[in-house]
C-alpha cells in the first residue's frame, strides 16, 4: 500500500472516488451519489483546489499498485481554529480490514498534530461498526453529540473526538 496527496489536476480523480463512495455506502455521507454525479466539472475543480492549496485542507489517497482504494479528508475547523476535522473515509469494500483505513486515519492525525491542533473531529454513522470500531481504536470518543446525517436521511451520525 501506497499514501499520497491529491494533487492540484487531478479533479477526474476525486470526482470518481467521491462517486464511487457514495454509490458503495450512501448511509454513511452527506451527499448523495446523485446530487454529487450532476455537479458540474467546475464544482470538481473549486473541491480539489481546496483540498491541495498548501496549508490548507488535504486529501489522502491510498493505493494498491496503480489503483486507489481509499480516501480521506482532512480539513481545517471553519469555526474553531485550533480543531481539525476528518472526513470522506472511505475504503474499497474488497480491501477493508487490511489497514487501508487505519493507514489513512493516522496520516489525518499526523496532519492535525503538524498544525498544532487541540483536537481532532468527526461525525460516524452511529451504526457504522466497522469505522466506529476504527475510530475508538485510534483514541476517538464520542462527545455526545448526535444528529440526523441530513435532512431527507433515517441515518444518525454521531460526533467523535481525539484529543491531541
Amino acid at each position: 500500500m501506497r499514501l499520497r496527496k491529491l494533487e492540484p489536476h487531478e479533479s477526474s480523480l476525486l470526482r470518481e472516488l467521491r462517486l464511487r463512495a457514495l454509490q458503495d455506502a450512501p448511509g454513511s455521507f452527506r451527499d448523495t451519489y446523485s446530487d454529487m454525479a450532476a455537479r458540474p466539472s467546475s464544482y470538481w475543480d473549486e473541491l480539489t483546489r481546496s483540498v491541495t492549496e498548501a496549508n490548507q485542507n488535504v486529501m489522502f489517497l491510498a493505493y494498491e499498485g496503480d489503483h486507489p482504494v481509499g480516501s480521506a479528508f482532512a480539513l481545517v475547523d471553519r469555526v474553531r481554529s485550533r480543531t481539525g476535522r476528518a472526513g470522506g473515509m472511505w475504503v474499497e469494500p474488497q480491501w477493508r480490514r487490511r489497514g487501508i483505513g487505519e493507514a489513512l486515519l493516522q496520516e489525518v492525525i499526523n496532519w492535525a498534530r503538524e498544525r498544532d491542533f487541540e483536537r481532532l473531529q468527526l461525525w460516524c454513522a452511529v451504526d457504522a461498526v466497522g469505522p466506529s470500531s476504527l475510530y475508538r481504536k485510534a483514541g476517538f470518543k464520542e462527545t455526545g453529540n448526535q444528529q440526523p446525517l441530513s435532512e431527507e436521511s433515517a441515518f444518525r451520525v454521531a460526533e467523535m473526538e481525539l484529543p491531541l
